[in-house]
């Protein structure tokens, strides 16, 4: 349990820019380095943080806790995962007004946020990626057009957010277990 709470305080102090960011950590420390999660189980984890209320990474950590250790395992990983944000936002707003007017703190603003969007767009890929890998090349056809149809639906009808996720939830869970199984017979 110390090795979850240590792999979540350094995902949660350089996920900087917000949940987005602290995917490709995740990734690279729960999935590829320590062997935790499958990159499959990580694509589903993100599915449900992002619907969950509440920020991705503290999401995140909490399922990647429950999975591993049960309950005291997502407490461990949460309070892990934002220790370091709330220690560095406590920092900043005691120096906030020094630091607003200092040249050197504005270009680092501006340097981190270069920074920040390229690790969230990262991360963006590292989904995708896995998401391609964990069903055969029609269950990846069938989704991509799912996502296609989706997006164009969405942008064009605007439906209740509420409703459209219920939609896609049932289409794309017909596409992953009844498809297969019709085509297989």
């Amino acid at each position: 349990m110390i090795a979850l709470a240590l792999h979540f305080l350094y995902i949660g102090l350089f996920s900087i820019g917000g949940g987005l960011s602290a995917i490709s950590l995740i990734q690279a420390e729960i999935v590829d380095k320590l062997g935790w999660l499958t990159a499959e189980t990580l694509v589903d984890l993100m599915a449900i943080a992002e619907m969950t209320p509440g920020p991705i990474a503290v999401n995140a950590a909490s399922f990647v806790g429950m999975s591993l250790y049960g309950i005291s395992g997502a407490v461990t990983a949460t309070c892990a995962c934002i220790l370091p944000g709330c220690l560095i936002s406590f920092l900043i707003s005691r120096t906030n007004d020094r630091l607003r007017k200092n040249a050197r703190w504005q270009y680092t603003l501006k340097a981190l946020r270069a920074a920040v969007t390229g690790v969230i767009v990262n991360g963006g890929l590292v989904i995708v990626k896995n998401a391609l890998h964990s069903g055969g090349s029609g269950l990846i056809f069938l989704s991509a057009a799912l996502f296609c149809g989706g997006l164009i639906a969405y942008r064009r009808w605007k439906p209740s957010p509420m409703l459209f996720m219920l939609a896609m939830g049932t289409a794309c869970g017909i596409v992953r277990l009844v498809l297969p199984q019709l085509l297989a017979g």
